[in-house]
């Protein structure tokens, strides 16, 4: 309950942040066909890490401020003949630069790297057991810093745009588990990737 309190109050921080630098005239710029971000947008994404919204505000001409929700609720596979759960909510805040800023390429336009932060709500897997083995749950790490890189201002319509993000959430703790040892098993090599896996696409409505 205290962490989840505790996000609710970051996520609240976060919009501030977000409002704040929209009413700010010194951030509000108009800025030319080329660059990868729109002044200001709202929009829906869908991801590896879920599915939620996020807005973001551009500011000094090569930097964009980003900031949003995301949640799987409860989502559940079959995986190896065995039911597989996964428990993931997040609140996150991105800073997104654009290197070639002013570039006259496609890709100079459009293409940014990223760097931020995001805490989980929730981060679990629940595994069905099997013989010996009961059901047990993995625990994985709930703040974590983030790298990426994307391409942005992908017109698709009017005044909406897409957004494409691929990056990886960085785990700061070590996985636990109810059950000796599936934390490392589960969570190891390629496995252990997937948690922090982030490749999504954002649909925006640009202001």
């Amino acid at each position: 309950m205290k962490s989840q309190k505790n996000a609710l109050k970051l996520l609240g921080l976060i919009m501030t942040v977000v409002l704040m630098l929209y009413h700010t005239d010194t951030f509000a710029q108009v800025l030319p066909e080329y660059s990868a971000f729109p002044v200001a947008s709202i929009g829906l994404q869908g991801s590896t890490q879920g599915f939620g919204v996020q807005g973001s505000k551009s500011f000094a001409r090569v930097f964009d401020f980003r900031a949003g929700f995301n949640t799987i609720p409860g989502f559940h596979i079959q995986y190896n003949d065995r039911f597989l759960q996964i428990f993931r909510a997040s609140v996150y805040a991105i800073v997104d630069y654009q290197p070639l800023y002013g570039s006259n390429e496609w890709f100079g336009r459009k293409w940014f790297i990223s760097a931020g932060a995001a805490y989980y709500f929730s981060n679990n897997i629940y595994r069905q057991g099997v013989g010996d083995v009961p059901n047990y749950y993995i625990y994985m790490s709930r703040f974590r810093p983030y790298i990426g890189t994307g391409l942005g201002n992908l017109h698709l319509f009017n005044d909406i745009n897409i957004r494409l993000d691929m990056g990886y959430y960085i785990p700061t703790t070590a996985a636990s588990s109810t059950y000796d040892g599936r934390a490392t098993k589960v969570t190891s090599g390629l496995r252990g990737l997937l948690p922090g896996l982030n490749t999504g696409i954002t649909v925006y409505f640009k202001f």
